[in-house]
């Protein structure tokens, strides 16, 4: 218990630091469903390579999942090229509701997001995370999370999305655990 609290206090300073270095864009992300809410903050570092992100989904029946996240971008993923990728690390926390286990997890990840070069209103993406037991605390022993999401640029700053997403935990003497799934609808906006 004291090794997951002392980790998930590292991480947060580790984003406070980051999030306190020079900005050149950020995103806010909301998306829902009917038993779930996500929120999410993402902004670039002084070099557009760097992306980090705050997070947090809020399932009525489920539990809690809070993520920080911390990506390399490609280096070709300027304003004039459609496909943005990027390899990164995800710090999350997860809490079942009822409260009956918790846990923090470190996972490996990567997303891609398309925009559609001939109607370039319209993008497609896709992400996953996964953390083994190796990098998992608490009463977690493994972590996944795996999306998909297409939008559309309803003004240039704004897109409304149709997602699909999977999280799911394992725990000790329990075994896998749903934490979300389904459908969601969401909107991004994005800020200079």
């Amino acid at each position: 218990m004291r090794t997951t609290k002392t980790l998930f206090a590292v991480g947060l300073c580790l984003l406070a630091g980051i999030a306190s270095a020079q900005t050149t864009g950020k995103a806010l992300d909301i998306n829902l469903n009917g038993d779930s809410v996500r929120a999410g903050f993402t902004w670039r570092l002084g070099d557009p390579n760097y992306l980090a992100d705050l997070g947090l989904l809020f399932n009525q029946d489920k539990g809690d999942v809070l993520h920080a996240s911390f990506h390399l971008v490609d280096a070709a993923s300027g304003p004039e090229t459609p496909l943005q990728a990027g390899l990164g690390v995800r710090l999350v926390h997860t809490r079942t509701d009822p409260s009956t286990f918790s846990g923090t997890a470190l996972a490996l990840g990567a997303f891609a997001r398309y925009t559609i070069p001939n109607a370039d209103r319209f993008n497609i993406g896709a992400y996953g995370y996964y953390a083994p037991d190796v990098t998992s605390f608490g009463d977690q022993t493994e972590y996944y999370e795996i999306g998909a999401r297409a939008g559309y640029s309803v003004i240039r700053d704004g897109d409304i999305y149709l997602g699909l997403r999977r999280i799911e935990a394992e725990y000790k003497g329990f075994g896998g655990y749903k934490l979300d799934s389904g459908l969601h609808v969401g909107f991004e906006f994005r800020f200079k």
